[in-house]
């Protein structure tokens, strides 16, 4: 179940800007009632699109949410005569976190369009493995640690699929006794595409660092405010934040 609020419609209104073609998706976590919900939010870079709350990040609510924004945004850019009276809105790209439910929804709202996955959130999983590689073999040196993690970086600094497959692949070879380190290069495996698919594309961002800075705003603005209490609050105060957030955004 969610509640929708058309912070990007208002936005589109004001700057009259065309729908953007890749984006970025993610949410955060609050507070209503001490019930712990989700704020849906698309973004071009840090300019917030559509923001709406969630009760759960399942795939049918990922859906909904998603299929909501998609259509507010098309109605608002048809109203401000930006995108087509005969045209739907469909991004060619969405950067996210990783988060399946979400980058399922998206594939099943718009056919054929191209998942990317922030390289920076695949980067500190991988951080993650190498705190418990570290922790497995006690005697591994800083030096050796950090000698794995530039080979890991490596990959992620690849040019093209096919580098980064070949990258990869040499790693791979090199850590088949290591099952730690074996299975964060089986999932780079299986995500492969995932992480090199925004190089298709001049302007698809590989990172979701803009959308993050926007959500610390936000945070500052949970912060101050505390958790929701009723669901009528939520919609005035993510309006609120998305404006004023996109009007630093746009100085």
């Amino acid at each position: 179940m969610v509640r929708a609020v058309n912070a990007g419609g208002l936005v589109v209104g004001t700057l009259r800007a065309s729908p953007p073609v890749h984006v970025l998706s993610d949410e955060k976590f609050s507070q209503l009632n001490r019930e712990q919900i989700y704020l849906f939010l698309v973004s071009q870079e840090e300019l917030i699109w559509y923001a709406e709350w969630m009760e759960s990040t399942d795939q049918a609510s990922f859906n909904e949410v998603i299929m909501n924004a998609l259509g507010e945004i098309e109605q608002a850019a048809q109203h401000e005569e930006v995108l087509p009276l005969d045209t739907s809105y469909a991004p060619e790209s969405v950067t996210t976190d990783g988060w399946k439910p979400a980058q399922t929804a998206w594939e099943t709202q718009v056919p054929g369009i191209s998942l990317n996955e922030c390289l920076l959130h695949g980067r500190k999983r991988v951080d993650v493995t190498l705190d418990e590689y570290a922790k497995a073999h006690p005697d591994l040196s800083n030096e050796a640690r950090q000698s794995l993690k530039d080979k890991f970086d490596h990959i992620f600094e690849a040019p093209s699929l096919a580098a980064f497959s070949q990258r990869l692949r040499r790693m791979i070879e090199q850590s088949q006794a290591e099952p730690i380190l074996l299975k964060r290069l089986t999932i780079l495996k299986e995500k492969r595409f995932l992480f090199t698919n925004h190089l298709k594309f001049d302007n698809a961002p590989a990172l979701s660092s803009a959308l993050d800075r926007s959500m610390r705003f936000l945070d500052e603005k949970l912060q101050s405010f505390g958790q929701f209490r009723a669901t009528e609050s939520l919609d005035p105060m993510l309006n609120a934040w998305a404006i004023v957030n996109n009007l630093r955004s746009v100085r």
